[in-house]
């Protein structure tokens, strides 16, 4: 598997976990799902497309914030409350980076 452009001891410094390795697993799962969240709404290649030095700082920042909501919620209800709508805020930081198909209006 290529690296990622978002180490995951990035993601876990995000996360506030701490150095404990017993969730590395799952914060890398759940780490590739937010990229591939972001690499939807963009239709772009993110995870092969930028480095970590490359990526932009309006990707990296919804990526992450996808991943803490992906962390922090086991699932999509919980009660009192619904989780399956993205972030408005990582929306935005994408939207801009989307590339849209010839035609497309």
């Amino acid at each position: 598997m290529a690296e990622l452009p978002i180490s995951l001891a990035l993601a876990k410094a995000h996360l506030r976990v701490g150095d404990s390795s017993h969730e590395d697993e799952l914060i890398a799962e759940k780490l590739e799902m937010a990229f591939g969240v972001a690499e939807d709404i963009t239709n772009r290649d993110i995870r092969t497309g930028y480095t970590s030095e490359t990526i932009p700082p309006a990707i990296k920042a919804a990526i992450l914030l996808i991943l803490g909501t992906l962390y922090d919620n086991e699932s999509d209800n919980i009660v009192g409350r619904s989780v399956s709508e993205l972030s408005l805020t990582a929306e935005k930081l994408l939207l801009p980076w989307r590339i849209t198909p010839y035609g497309d209006v």
